[in-house]
């Protein structure tokens, strides 16, 4: 059995259909205040739960000397004022606000912020000090898991188990951008749940549509990431490339929304509107 866990104001069951999504905007705000807060008006009235940002310090997570990605990162970097900020116009909105850690600096910044769950990159995986650290914030931590072998799952799940900690939910994602279709996998779902299993399972996708997250829901995905964009074809940027505009994002969310009243239940019974035809018959 898989205890409920928390994120924000919304409690994951098992066997409820409430799916919990959240709307990655990353670093596609570009240094702007302004842009961060119609991210943010973008994710609310698409009816996400959450909105997400990434939090880092350039000079703590790629050295100088690699000029090409120094600069690419470092012209997106924002500080903690920037994130204090639209968190409070984000509670404002009434959404839950989330950060990435991608450095240390960004793990000390949620624990400011008091923010109710921490989203880990798939580029976190073997980091398992920097994971330790998260863990000691005592947070419902999300975990996308692109780009690692059946192994180097296995080694991750018996990490937290270790450790104790089981307000985790693991994301299968692949970090192609985009990913092509024949590279989804949904079938491998299955064994995804079972690696994970007493554990909440989600997905993080990278396509140009919704058809990969209404599968990964049927198949359990409790919790959905989706990037969001206000810019696209932009150059020394990936995330446009697998993002939604706010009418893309808000159909994604109603489809979903309607989806997990398609899946009902899983007893095997007669409804009470079928019953009156069968009568009737």
């Amino acid at each position: 059995m898989i205890p409920k866990i928390r994120i924000g104001k919304t409690t994951l069951f098992q066997n409820k259909n409430k799916v919990f999504v959240i709307a990655e905007a990353g670093v596609a705000h570009f240094g702007s205040l302004k842009k961060a807060k119609k991210l943010i008006n973008i994710a609310k009235q698409s009816g996400a739960d959450a909105v997400k940002f990434q939090a880092y310090v350039t000079e703590e997570l790629i050295h100088s000397d690699f000029k090409k990605w120094f600069y690419r990162m470092k012209k997106k970097e924002v500080n903690f004022n920037f994130f204090e900020k639209i968190k409070k116009f984000a509670d404002s909105k009434k959404i839950t606000f989330l950060l990435t850690p991608h450095s240390e600096t960004g793990i000390q910044w949620i624990k400011k912020l008091n923010l109710p769950a921490v989203k880990v990159g798939s580029g976190e995986i073997g980091n398992f000090e920097f994971l330790k650290k998260i863990i000691k914030l005592d947070k419902t931590i999300i975990i996308s898991t692109g780009m690692h072998k059946i192994e180097e799952l296995v080694k991750l799940k018996k990490f937290f188990k270790k450790m104790k900690f089981k307000k985790v939910v693991f994301l299968r994602c692949n970090t192609q951008y985009p990913t092509p279709e024949k590279d989804i996998n949904l079938k491998s779902f299955d064994k995804f749940k079972k690696i994970f299993n007493n554990y909440f399972v989600g997905y993080s996708d990278h396509t140009n549509d919704e058809l990969a997250i209404l599968g990964s829901i049927t198949l359990g995905a409790k919790v959905i990431e989706k990037h969001i964009s206000l810019d696209f074809n932009v150059k020394d940027a990936q995330d446009w490339k697998v993002s939604f505009d706010k009418y893309q994002l808000k159909n994604m969310v109603k489809k979903i929304r309607k989806f997990e009243i398609l899946l009902g239940e899983s007893n095997l019974k007669i409804s009470k509107n079928e019953n009156k035809s069968r009568i009737w018959a």
